[in-house]
């Protein structure tokens, strides 16, 4: 998978999620993605709604390249 629980770290070359990191939204993808796997809020994620945000709307921004995710 794309997270690691035993090291805690990310794994950006996951085929899994290869599709989201590339630009130009991988930058705003990476933050909302990393914000939700290390959240502590409850519900989980809670505190990452803005990152997310801006993750969609860089990816609407970009059908083409992102399609309909």
């Amino acid at each position: 998978g794309a997270y690691n629980p035993e090291t805690g770290e990310i794994n950006w070359d996951c085929p899994c999620i290869a599709g989201m990191v590339k630009p130009p939204c991988g930058d705003s993808f990476k933050a909302a993605f990393s914000c939700f796997v290390y959240s502590e809020a409850e519900p989980k994620g809670y505190d990452c709604v803005d990152a997310f945000r801006a993750m969609q709307s860089c990816f609407k921004e970009y059908p083409e390249i992102y399609g309909e995710e």
